[in-house]
């Protein structure tokens, strides 16, 4: 997703992370998360009260829609006007269940749990093994903006999982995760982007975490020497996060990066981009970036033009003109948005 400064990429992002907040903390909990109702609503000439989300999920074993709204009452700042959950599962098998004005209009015989106007009631029914795909699917979205002082310091285990947005718990996620399963990769990207890291260890010390990465230095004289993720500069340990993050087991549903080339080397985008194109054999991946250089690694028909005008932020697929440029060969996909912009057409999609 491409746009400029304020368009709401990061609005649109948060979606998702908001749909997994909602499976972990509640619906009541995420709104306060993103510091009340009136902050989470559009604002515009009018006074559009409500909130709602539409997703659609296919995996391998099933395909579900989950919607709800969200309405503005006297009582309460807010309250569920409707929720509605499908799974069909690809032996024929569908699962569903509808609620409106707090009544269940559609429900399993064996599952009606009293119901919350300030919450939904797919996180109080996901223990269910008919509904928990939806429920897992969703709660295991994860959106990434790693902050290196965040891995740079030492971090109290945490058996929490998948790694926390702000990498808060990656040496714990590490710790945890058969070595085999992310280290050789890791050390090898690494290495080379310093040229000199050939191992990592991840240490613990007085309750705490701390990783550490061994430096092989060139010549007959030289030592290899170890440093704390302290003494790594913020480059390297983002680097580090963010594959980290893309080597998780199990996969996620869906990998949010916001702006991965911060703090990273133009030089290195391949690198990480390997690593990208791995995941998303597993994972959707959905990133926000300025960066030219990250957009000549991509194809026209994955780029998305955020746009926001007076009342709706607005997703577009690539105009057909600059697609041509792009195929014809007269620019790549980066060099048409550092001097000309990328121009778009409408797409179906408006999210308010």
């Amino acid at each position: 997703m491409v746009g400029q400064n304020g368009s709401g990429k990061s609005n649109i992002i948060d979606v998702f992370k908001f749909l997994s907040d909602c499976m972990i903390l509640g619906l009541e909990g995420s709104i306060t998360k993103r510091h009340g109702i009136k902050a989470l609503r559009r604002w515009s000439g009018g006074q559009p009260l409500k909130v709602s989300i539409e997703v659609e999920i296919t995996e391998l074993s099933f395909d579900a829609l989950y919607k709800f709204e969200i309405a503005s009452h006297k009582k309460h700042d807010y309250i569920v006007k409707y929720e509605k959950a499908e799974i069909i599962y690809k032996n024929g098998e569908t699962i569903r269940y509808e609620i409106a004005n707090q009544r269940w209009i559609q429900t399993l015989v064996d599952l009606k749990p009293t119901l919350d106007p300030l919450n939904l009631a797919l996180p109080l029914i996901s223990g269910d093994t008919r509904i928990s795909p939806l429920g897992d699917a969703l709660r295991n979205i994860q959106i990434y903006s790693i902050y290196p002082d965040n891995l740079r310091t030492p971090q109290k285990y945490d058996p929490v999982k998948p790694m926390a947005q702000h990498g808060n718990n990656w040496m714990s996620v590490l710790k945890d995760q058969d070595p085999n399963t992310w280290k050789p990769e890791l050390i090898s990207a690494l290495h080379s982007l310093t040229n000199e890291i050939d191992e990592i260890e991840i240490k613990q010390l007085s309750g705490y975490l701390l990783a550490r990465f061994r430096h092989g230095l060139s010549g007959k004289s030289a030592k290899a020497k170890w440093f704390d993720a302290s003494q790594e500069s913020d480059g390297t340990l983002r680097i580090a996060g963010i594959i980290s993050a893309l080597l998780q087991i199990p996969s996620l549903p869906i990998i949010g990066i916001e702006e991965p080339e911060l703090t990273i080397h133009p030089g290195s985008i391949s690198l990480l981009f390997d690593f990208i194109n791995q995941a998303a054999s597993s994972s959707q991946i959905i990133l926000t970036t300025h960066s030219s250089e990250i957009l000549n690694y991509l194809e026209p028909d994955q780029v998305r033009i955020i746009e926001k005008s007076k009342d709706y932020t607005k997703v577009h697929e690539m105009h057909e003109e600059d697609i041509g440029i792009i195929k014809s060969k007269l620019m790549s996909l980066g060099e048409l948005h550092r001097t000309e912009g990328l121009k778009y057409q409408q797409l179906e999609l408006d999210l308010e």
